[in-house]
C-alpha cells in the first residue's frame, strides 16, 4: 500500500485546555515524504490529551501475549475512553481512504479525511431500512409520516413474530399472505398503506444494492397492491343543517361540532391547517403539499358569521387564531398537538353522530368530502372545486366525488326505461 499512518501527540504546543493536540502523521511510501495534519473536533469534543496520558491512552493500548500477538486492549475510563474510541473510528476512516485507487497525492488523503462521508453500505435487514427511513423523515421534521412508517414496521414485525427479515423474504407469496392476514382485522386501505410503505423501503434498498432488482416482487405480472374503497363519505345538506343547528353544554361535543363545521365552510380545510391559522390571515397553503408540490397553491379563506362565531369560542393566544398551538411550537410539537386534537375530536364525532342520528362512521374527514359533493351538486364545475380543495390533479377530485357516480347511474337507468 502506498500510504501508512500513525497518530502522535504534538507536544510542541498546548491548547487552551492545557492538553496537547493529537495529529495524523501520514507517510507516502512512493515519494518518501510525510504529511502531518490535525483531527477535527467530534461533536464538540477536542481531540487531545495530556503527555502523561498519551502512552496509556493509545501507544500501549494493546494487550499482547508472550508471542507478541494482540489479545485485547488495556482498560481506560472517562475522557480517555472517549478519545480512544474516536481515534479508533478515525483509524478506520483513514484505512478506507488510503485503500482507494483514486487517491494519488497525500493532500487528497487529508481532504478526504476532513470531508469524510460514510459509504452507503447496504444491510440486508428490512427493519433496519425502515429505521433509516424513519430517521430520515424525522430529520426533515416529517414526524407524522415517520409515525406511519413506524406503525407499518411494527405491523410487519408482529406478523413475522419478530424473526429476522431480509429483502429476499419479501416475495409475492409473502405479500399475498400478509395482505390476507391483515385484511381479517383491518380495512383494505390500511393494508394498502402498509404495503406501499414496504415497497418504498424496498426501492430505497435497491438504490444501495442493485441486485435486489432481480427479486423485486411488485409490478405488472407480479404482486398488485390492493386498492381500498375510496367511496365518498359526504353528508347531504339536510344532515349538515342538523350539525349547524346543534348546540351543547358539553365542551368537547361542542368543540367537535365547531371544528367540523369550520372545516366545511373553509372548503374542507384539514385540522392541522386550521390549527396553524393566525389572526388576520386570509390566505393559506396546505401543509400536506407544502413541501411536496412543485407549484405551491395559495388558497383563500373567507370568514362567514358562523366561522367567526366558532373562532370566538376557541380563540387562540398571541397570533394564533385557534387555541391548539403556540406560536413558538416546533414542527414536532405541532404534530403531537394536532394528533391529540384529532384523536379527541374523533371520539366526540361518534357521540355527535349518535346524538343527531347520522351515520356511525361520521368523522372529521367527512367535512371535506361534504364540501366537495355539495358544491358539485350545486353545479360548480370540477376544475373550480379542484382549485378550492388545493388538489394538483382533477383525478384526485374525481375520487372525492365517486359516490355521485352511483347516483347518476341510477338516474341514467331510470331515464332509459321505456
Amino acid at each position: 500500500m502506498r500510504y501508512r499512518f500513525s497518530f502522535y501527540l504534538d507536544t510542541r504546543r498546548k491548547l487552551e485546555s492545557g492538553k496537547c493536540p493529537i495529529k495524523v502523521n501520514l507517510y507516502d511510501n512512493a515519494s518518501k515524504t510525510q504529511n502531518i495534519f490535525g483531527i477535527p473536533d467530534v461533536d464538540g469534543i477536542e481531540i487531545s490529551c495530556s503527555k502523561k496520558d498519551w502512552d496509556n491512552l493509545w501507544v500501549n493500548k494493546d494487550k499482547k501475549n508472550s508471542f507478541g500477538e494482540i489479545i485485547g486492549e488495556t482498560t481506560v475510563y472517562g475522557d480517555k475512553m472517549v478519545i480512544r474510541t474516536i481515534l479508533k473510528a478515525k483509524a478506520d476512516i483513514l484505512n478506507d481512504i488510503i485503500s482507494r485507487e483514486r487517491i494519488s497525492v497525500s493532500l487528497d488523503v487529508k481532504k478526504a479525511f476532513n470531508n469524510y462521508v460514510k459509504p452507503n453500505v447496504f444491510k440486508d435487514d428490512v427493519y433496519a431500512e425502515f429505521d433509516s427511513k424513519i430517521k430520515h423523515l424525522e430529520a426533515k421534521d416529517s414526524y407524522k409520516t415517520a409515525s406511519v412508517y413506524l406503525t407499518t414496521r411494527n405491523n410487519v414485525r408482529k406478523y413475522n413474530k419478530s424473526y429476522a427479515f431480509r429483502f429476499s423474504d419479501i416475495t409475492i407469496e409473502w405479500l399475498e399472505n400478509y395482505e390476507r392476514t391483515r385484511r381479517k382485522v383491518t380495512r383494505v386501505s390500511s393494508v394498502s398503506l402498509d404495503i406501499r410503505n414496504i415497497r418504498t423501503v424496498f426501492n430505497s434498498a435497491i438504490s444501495k444494492n442493485k441486485s435486489l432488482n432481480e427479486i423485486y416482487p411488485f409490478g405488472i405480472g407480479k404482486y398488485q397492491i390492493p386498492r381500498g374503497d375510496s367511496k365518498n363519505v359526504g353528508l347531504v345538506k339536510e344532515d349538515l343543517k342538523k350539525i349547524q343547528d346543534f348546540n351543547s353544554d358539553n365542551h368537547y361535543l361542542q368543540m367537535a361540532r365547531d371544528y367540523f363545521l369550520f372545516s366545511y365552510y373553509a372548503n374542507g380545510m384539514n385540522l392541522k391547517d386550521i390549527a396553524k391559522l393566525k389572526k388576520g390571515q386570509t390566505h393559506w397553503v396546505r401543509s400536506k403539499t407544502e413541501f411536496t408540490s412543485k407549484n405551491e397553491k395559495c388558497l383563500d379563506i373567507d370568514f362567514n358569521d358562523e366561522m367567526l362565531s366558532i373562532v370566538s369560542r376557541h380563540q387562540g393566544r398571541g397570533k394564533m387564531l385557534f387555541n391548539v398551538l403556540e406560536e413558538s411550537d416546533n414542527l414536532k410539537t405541532v404534530t403531537k398537538k394536532v394528533n391529540n386534537k384529532i384523536s379527541s375530536i374523533a371520539k366526540q364525532m361518534k357521540h355527535l353522530a349518535k346524538e343527531l342520528d347520522l351515520p356511525d362512521q361520521l368523522s372529521f374527514q367527512w367535512a371535506r368530502h361534504s364540501y366537495a359533493t355539495n358544491v358539485y351538486r350545486s353545479g360548480v364545475n370540477l376544475k373550480a372545486i379542484s382549485e378550492t380543495l388545493g388538489h394538483s390533479s382533477l383525478k384526485t377530485t374525481e375520487n372525492y366525488l365517486n359516490s355521485l357516480t352511483d347516483e347518476n347511474k341510477k338516474a341514467i337507468d331510470e331515464a332509459k326505461k321505456l
